[in-house]
């Protein structure tokens, strides 16, 4: 099936979106959850986080890794 192209394929960039399209919506629906009960934020794993953003854990903890890269790395441009 040399000429299959799936619809619904993503590339990239547009899985790297959605994912973060879905992780603000998470982040907005807890606090605005937590605030309106008055109660303490819970504590996500990777894998309640991957299953509400449709992804798998590995994906979550390599954003978690380069997100944290690239904090190091300007913090240690502001410190210069």
């Amino acid at each position: 099936m040399k000429d299959y192209t799936d619809p619904f394929e993503e590339t990239y960039h547009e899985r790297d979106q959605r994912i973060l399209a879905m992780l603000k919506s998470m982040i907005v629906e807890v606090i605005t959850y937590c605030l309106k009960h008055n109660e303490p934020l819970p504590r996500f794993s990777r894998d309640q986080i991957g299953n509400y953003v449709g992804c798998s854990k590995d994906n979550i903890r390599r954003m978690e890794q380069n997100s944290l890269r690239r904090m190091r790395r300007r913090l240690s441009q502001l410190t210069r």
